[in-house]
């Protein structure tokens, strides 16, 4: 059935990757997917340095009047006592009014003072910072202390509400909480404080979200391979139809040896473009979280905390990756088997152009059922990891993350695969039939029955 299939595959997939645009595509997109995922973790680092940096600076005063009607005799020293770096040494001197502070301030040539006011309302306390005429203080430098006070808001609303030392320490206590299983209770041990417990709460947590994203991203590559390829593949299939080679092809070549060769022949040059991108993105993230560790060790960004720890999750096991990588590629290689059998109906370019729309309506409806139905985690429904047109988007993420069962998995790349082979042989023999067909555009209903005939 399947002879002179490795001839029929050379010589497409040849035709494929040996074309200049194929090279350039594949080598440019790789090399982006390097340098981008780099460039992006040495910026955010560096954004985040530059933010940690104009966080807070000093303000450059020596002295504040502090005017607050409501309470004129508040040591607002007590501010001192938050050990904010250049916040820690400032002279606070209570002012009956505003005009009574600026007015000594000028007359002590005090440059580096400034005044505050501090009104109270229902809800809030209120403050305006005013800068006396000649003064050496900004109004950088002011709002540089404006930002002191929106840090520690509750702690000036506090003070400025003249509650006594006693009483705000109390308020100001630290509290601290653990997390305990029950064994981890009884030998004193918390979560916080397990290290190896950490790591199995957070792949606890993320599994359901990384399993959304990796079902998204599966479902995509799924969807934009056969939008891309599925044309080329029942183009490649028409294209001995309109040439004198016909007669010479079905007699050396069996149909769905031709069929399954011009198709893996399309796919595999397209894989191998897909891997090629895959490798270098992977190469990418890794070439950046390295580069982010090792220039600042104590870099508190998520997703490269999330990729450090992504082999200790326990998420990519062997057995479990070999079924998703099959299920992948069998996925693709059944869409392009109805997309093989669209070609193997068309007699003309246009023909199989027009009949493009039968694959895409397959393919949408399953997409579509997946961004609906498939993102759920634990709560997808079997038969989507069953049926070869969902299986193909949701099974490799959910055997992956371990929501699936192995045996479910292994039971949906079987049906898959046979599903795949059958649809091949149905390509081989429509393809033979039509081959020599002369007479008006066959359908895929009238193709079927034209067979069973």
């Amino acid at each position: 059935m399947f002879k002179n299939f490795g001839k029929v595959f050379k010589f497409t997939f040849r035709n494929q990757t040996t074309s200049d645009g194929y090279k350039k595509l594949t080598i440019i997109t790789a090399l982006l997917l390097i340098i981008i995922p780099i460039a992006i973790f040495v910026l955010s680092d560096k954004l985040g340095d530059d933010e940690s940096e104009d966080e807070l600076k000093p303000c450059g005063a020596d002295k504040i009047y502090v005017v607050n009607e409501a309470h004129p005799k508040v040591n607002y020293g007590i501010l001192n006592m938050l050990n904010v770096d250049d916040y820690t040494s400032i002279a606070y001197e209570n002012a009956d009014s505003v005009t009574d502070a600026l007015k000594t301030i000028n007359e002590k040539s005090e440059n580096k003072s400034f005044v505050i006011q501090l009104t109270e309302s229902d809800t809030s306390i209120n403050s305006r910072i005013i800068l006396p005429e000649n003064s050496d203080i900004s109004e950088d430098d002011a709002e540089n202390f404006n930002k002191f006070l929106n840090m520690n808001s509750q702690t000036v609303a506090f003070v400025a509400s003249d509650l006594k030392l006693e009483e705000l320490q109390a308020v100001s206590v630290k509290t601290s909480s653990n997390v305990y299983t029950s064994s981890g209770y009884d030998e004193g041990v918390g979560i916080l404080d397990d290290k190896d417990a950490q790591d199995e709460q957070m792949s606890k947590d993320a599994t359901p979200v990384f399993n959304m994203i990796l079902v998204f991203v599966t479902a995509m590559v799924v969807y934009f391979v056969i939008i891309f390829y599925g044309n080329g593949i029942m183009q490649n299939i028409v294209l001995e139809k309109s040439s004198k080679l016909m007669d010479t092809m079905l007699i050396s070549v069996k149909p769905e040896a031709m069929i399954f060769g011009k198709m893996l022949g399309v796919l595999s040059a397209a894989l191998l473009q897909f891997f090629t991108w895959i490798f270098s993105l992977v190469l990418g993230l890794a070439a950046g979280v390295f580069i982010i560790n090792k220039i600042n060790p104590d870099n508190e960004m998520m997703a490269v905390a999330f990729l450090s720890n992504l082999n200790k999750m326990g998420l990519f096991k062997p057995v479990s990756v070999i079924i998703a990588v099959l299920t992948l590629l069998f996925g693709i290689v059944f869409y392009s088997a109805i997309a093989s059998i669209c070609g193997a109906i068309s007699s003309t370019k246009e023909e199989a152009a027009s009949n493009q729309s039968l694959f895409v309506m397959a393919l949408l409806v399953s997409f579509y059922l997946v961004l609906f139905f498939g993102l759920k985690g634990e709560d997808v429904a079997t038969w989507m990891y069953l049926l070869p047109f969902t299986s193909s988007m949701v099974l490799p993420a959910g055997v992956c993350s371990g929501t699936v069962p192995v045996l479910t998995a292994a039971i949906g790349l079987l049906i898959m695969i046979v599903a795949t082979v059958l649809l091949v042989i149905l390509a081989g023999k429509l393809y033979k039939m039509m081959s020599l067909y002369k007479g008006n555009k066959v359908n895929l209903a009238k193709a079927l029955k034209m067979l069973k005939q």
